[in-house]
């Protein structure tokens, strides 16, 4: 089992390594608003075409270390704890809510730094726009995500191995923003990555991004589905021992 005191410094490592990412993604803006308080320096750190909350960086930047995350939160496939385990279906479920907590706390980790910050920078519009509930509806679609792709990392995983997975899941990953940035195809995740820049703008409203958290929720369901396929029909190769 995973010890908990690693999975607390992990924790703690990706709190200091977003917080040093959005210090160098934002620095220019925070000078700016020393300048003039007047600054709405909220729409440009929650921006999502390019910085901390990008899709790019959402969807590309952030997803290598996501599928490092998940090796120190989710048990590995040890004999021991295998045979423990009722049947393979017993098993699948307990990884599955894993990686569903896994992604919650990436995604909160992530979302947490910047709610913080624009807090402490930019506090007045902070509250006239209601930014925490901004950060909630985006933190539940950043986990609907971040729980599709854990899952799907793990759907490739159960055919080949953890190197073949994290590239072949990468490519999609990069894939899917391809396809919001260069073809501006709205319907896959990569629109639903930031929501906090389109509502801020009133790109979209509060009702959409409702559509938006049923959409991804459906699109986690097939994954999970998916992956209920995939662990029938996987070997399980246990080693010999030499005793």
């Amino acid at each position: 089992m995973k010890s908990n005191q690693k999975k607390v410094y992990v924790s703690l490592l990706l709190v200091l390594l977003f917080g040093c990412l959005w210090m160098t993604y934002n620095i220019h803006y925070l000078k700016i608003k020393q300048l003039d308080p007047s600054y709405l320096l909220i729409s440009d750190v929650s921006a999502s075409v390019e910085g901390y909350l990008s899709i790019k960086n959402l969807l590309i930047t952030y997803i290598i270390p996501l599928l490092l995350f998940y090796r120190f939160f989710i048990e590995d496939e040890h004999p021991h704890i295998i045979v423990r385990l009722q049947s393979r279906i017993d098993m699948y479920r307990r990884r599955t809510i894993q990686v569903f907590i896994s992604s919650f706390i990436f995604a909160f980790i992530i979302l947490l730094i910047n709610f913080a910050a624009v807090f402490i920078f930019d506090r007045f519009h902070f509250i006239s726009s209601k930014y925490w509930n901004l950060s909630l509806l985006n933190l539940a679609l950043l986990t609907c995500i971040y729980f599709s792709i854990g899952l799907l990392y793990y759907f490739i995983f159960d055919y080949s191995n953890s190197i073949i997975a994290t590239a072949a899941t990468f490519c999609i990953c990069f894939l899917l923003y391809v396809m919001k940035s260069q073809l501006n195809i709205d319907w896959g995740p990569a629109s639903s990555a930031n929501v906090i820049d389109p509502l801020l703008s009133s790109g979209i409203t509060g009702y959409y991004s409702l559509i938006m958290i049923g959409k991804e929720l459906f699109l986690s369901l097939v994954m999970v589905l998916l992956g209920l396929f995939a662990i029938e029909k996987k070997d399980f190769i246990f080693g010999v021992s030499d005793d």
